[in-house]
């Protein structure tokens, strides 16, 4: 195993904490970064004396602090149309009366930058600040078919996708071609590909002036009987306002 550099290990422990549960005991995290307990131990303790993790007393687990929440709003606020953002996806939410979110590709990851939750017996599974995969879910299909498709290729035969629920694509000829019906038909599903079939997505592109996509605005909703008439009345909802995004971003 090749030797992690002091860096690479505080980087591997940040890692893990952004990840759930979030929050971790010194030995979970050992166990998972494979850096030894007592490496383990100085790094979080120099990561708390800054912020950038916090430590409950009662539990002795430890998580994500303060001082990464700051970098991450510097991260968000270089997204300068933030206020009209939201102020769009507030108006999808009062209209769809559902959660509405909205996501963008940073590279080769896919990353959640504003969700607005309503009040649900169940939570959806949109959440600011995670990274989603890029073979399931409204955000992953929607910004990967728009990405460099010889590049996405490498990228789906580089890794293994588990079957998480009934719908969930894991052979990546599949997510390719799923991709090309995205694309064709500008808009995306998700059904039984994170939650079973309690939940449904609905999403589309967002351009912005010059034409290229730059992220997703989708909904989440508890699957019922009616399903299939909320998806089309979503879709035309968030492909109306898309339209008004593009002229918010570069």
């Amino acid at each position: 195993m090749k030797k992690l550099t002091s860096l690479q290990k505080i980087i591997k422990v940040l890692d893990i904490l952004s990840k759930e549960p979030y929050e971790y005991k010194i030995g979970e995290i050992s166990k998972l970064s494979e850096i030894n307990r007592t490496t383990v131990h100085r790094i979080l303790v120099e990561l708390l004396e800054k912020g950038y993790v916090i430590r409950d007393e009662a539990t002795k687990k430890y998580k994500v602090g303060p001082t990464l929440y700051h970098i991450g709003n510097v991260y968000l606020n270089n997204y300068n149309s933030e206020s009209k953002i939201l102020e769009i996806l507030n108006h999808i939410s009062k209209i769809t009366q559902e959660s509405v979110g909205y996501a963008v590709r940073d590279g080769e990851r896919v990353i959640s930058l504003y969700e607005i939750e309503v009040h649900q017996f169940l939570k959806m599974n949109y959440h600011p600040g995670i990274f989603y995969p890029m073979n399931r879910g409204c955000y992953g299909k929607c910004l990967m078919a728009y990405y460099d498709q010889e590049r996405v290729r490498e990228l789906l035969y580089s890794q293994k996708f588990e079957k998480l629920y009934p719908n969930t694509l894991t052979d990546p000829e599949e997510i390719m071609e799923e991709y090309r019906r995205i694309r064709e038909q500008g808009f995306v599903i998700s059904d039984e590909e994170t939650m079973n079939d309690l939940v449904v997505g609905v999403g589309v592109p967002v351009f912005n002036s010059a034409g290229k996509v730059k992220a997703c605005v989708a909904t989440a909703f508890v699957k019922g009987t009616n399903y299939k008439e909320k998806i089309e009345a979503h879709k035309k909802v968030l492909l109306e306002y898309a339209q008004e995004m593009t002229k918010y971003l570069t």
